[in-house]
């Protein structure tokens, strides 16, 4: 199939998602294309929000809207003009998907689709129906996507040339091993990170509260620790995360809210805290549900060389004006299709 082919197929799906976003959020009408899928798709998202609580039908929209702004003619033609994808005999990809994140395999799927390959997806319980939908409204518009897209829940059973799986640090250790005789794109748990310097706008400040809270902190792009300089007041974070207060209607991420709070309470652990954020001095990188760690530092140069030592452990650096591959504040969750996963260019690995 001719990648013009395809992409224009996912520039309608890109439509169909912005389209979905603006009836729920502003109550705009469908287009006659639209109106096709809608009613399907509104029982699928009422199904995922029903049988997996931690995606609430905000999450939903976030990604929609991203995924609308991605999925566009003229930046899919863009993306993939860099590489040259030479007609050669197509590859068997088994794509082993993470579920923490709404849709978060969709660019698994775009990097093994567009380079003209067969996809065998094994997708997370937790998210298990948002693709396969636009799946198929991928084969009703071109019934030989067919032939290219399969789910599997028996890895086993199948029968594959490459491998791409996302995990954490305890999976990766099974994935090494059971896939060692195959070439692998194997990513592991990673978190991210904020620099503040203490002259960041009242709307900075916002928009970090969205890169720590958007989807419960649950993704290795939210961040879960900020480096602040001596003397910084922390309420001016907290004050400023009314924003995703949304995220108290779940009641598993106030479920870790009490829960760290009340350990930190009986262990007299020193914390800054609003109604459903905790703050904690820490120097550990990985932080719980709920709880966003910080460090003191007083001299930026040695922080650079402390975010280099932990390079392999950060997807995203918010920060302005302090590095080169910073991201600027409330952009984590709004990656570019360029933006690979822990900075391994998919296509190139899959040509």
């Amino acid at each position: 199939m001719k990648i013009k082919i395809m992409i224009k197929i996912f520039d309608k799906i890109g439509f169909f998602l912005k389209e979905v976003n603006e009836f729920y959020v502003h109550k705009k009408c469908l287009s006659k294309y639209s109106q096709k899928f809608f009613s399907s798709f509104q029982k699928t998202i009422n199904k995922v929000t029903t049988t997996n609580d931690w995606f609430r039908i905000e999450d939903l929209l976030i990604t929609f809207s991203q995924w609308s702004k991605n999925l566009k003619k003229e930046k899919l033609e863009y993306w993939m003009s860099k590489y040259s994808i030479t007609k050669k005999k197509s590859k068997k990809i088994l794509v082993i998907m993470p579920g923490n994140v709404p849709m978060i395999g969709l660019h698994d799927f775009l990097c093994v689709i567009l380079s003209g390959h067969k996809i065998i997806i094994k997708l997370s319980e937790e998210d298990n129906l948002l693709l396969p939908f636009l799946c198929d409204m991928m084969i009703y518009e071109k019934p030989m996507f067919k032939n290219k897209i399969k789910f599997t829940k028996n890895i086993f059973h199948e029968k594959f040339d490459y491998v791409i799986a996302t995990g954490n640090n305890n999976t990766a250790r099974y994935f090494e091993y059971y896939f060692r005789k195959y070439p692998v794109l194997l990513r592991k748990s990673r978190t991210s990170i904020a620099v503040l310097q203490g002259t960041e706008t009242e709307e900075e400040l916002i928009s970090l509260n969205r890169d720590i809270l958007t989807y419960s902190g649950r993704g290795c792009r939210n961040v879960g620790k900020i480096f602040i300089p001596y003397n910084y007041n922390l309420h001016l974070i907290l004050k400023k995360s009314f924003i995703s207060e949304y995220i108290t209607k779940n009641y598993k991420y106030t479920d870790n809210y009490k829960y760290y709070l009340s350990i930190y309470t009986m262990n007299k652990i020193s914390f800054q805290k609003n109604h459903f954020l905790i703050l904690k001095e820490e120097k550990n990188f990985y932080n719980p549900i709920s709880v966003v760690y910080y460090e003191f530092y007083n001299d930026l140069n040695q922080l650079k060389k402390t975010i280099l030592k932990n390079k392999n452990n950060l997807q995203c650096i918010v920060s302005k004006n302090f590095l080169d591959k910073e991201i600027f504040f409330g952009k984590t969750q709004y990656p570019k299709l360029e933006d690979y996963a822990d900075e391994i260019d998919t296509i190139q690995f899959l040509n």
